[in-house]
């Protein structure tokens, strides 16, 4: 025979709340381990300009006698990645000699920079010389000054780079580099910092 069951033992069901602190104590934990072990992508910005307007193209090319005349206002530096090797163009000359030579390839196919850096260098002294005084410009980013020599021609930090269209980007980043310092005895000499990226053949 069964019992009635007592009406005084019936209970309102109990809520129950999810306990999440160990989950959050398990994530606040995990966060700095995984930054800690996790590989971060690393980029370096390549600073370059664009094209000049044409109107401020070169000056007029020196005379054969020499490029130091005091009325010559342009270097006109260029270098084309050429598929036989390196042109270097200087007062917007295009015939063999003093303004205009070409750097062969390597025996392996590759260009050789460090001839080409050599060569920079050359004409650096020859052509460029010594700063003749200083200018600051605002740095952007920081908000500060930048000091930088001034040349007897304008374009004295310049160089313009040109490349066939089948060029790898890594080769031309290469050539950058190249043109902006010579390290003699260890210790960075500035060669052409500015560069400028000409249309691509």
């Amino acid at each position: 025979m069964a019992f009635k069951p007592s009406l005084k033992k019936k209970r309102e069901p109990e809520s129950t709340e999810l306990n999440l602190l160990p989950v959050m104590n398990l994530i606040i934990v995990l966060i700095p381990l995984l930054l800690s072990v996790a590989k971060l992508t690393e980029m370096a910005l390549l600073e370059y300009l664009p094209p000049a307007e044409a109107a401020e193209g070169a000056g007029a090319a020196p005379e054969e006698g020499g490029g130091s005349g005091g009325e010559q206002t342009n270097l006109s530096l260029l270098v084309n990645l050429a598929e036989t090797g390196l042109q270097v163009s200087m007062f917007n000359k295009v015939d063999p000699g003093p303004y205009f030579f070409e750097i062969p390839l390597k025996p392996d196919g590759s260009y050789d920079f460090e001839t080409f850096n050599a060569r920079l260098w050359d004409i650096k002294q020859r052509e460029v010389g010594a700063p003749i005084g200083v200018d600051s410009l605002v740095n952007e980013k920081t908000g500060r000054y930048d000091v930088f020599p001034v040349y007897k021609y304008k374009d004295g930090r310049e160089i313009s780079i040109t490349a066939v269209g089948k060029t790898p980007f890594q080769v031309v980043v290469n050539a950058m580099d190249v043109c902006r310092y010579r390290s003699i005895d260890g210790e960075k000499q500035e060669l052409f910092p500015v560069t400028l990226l000409k249309q691509f053949q």
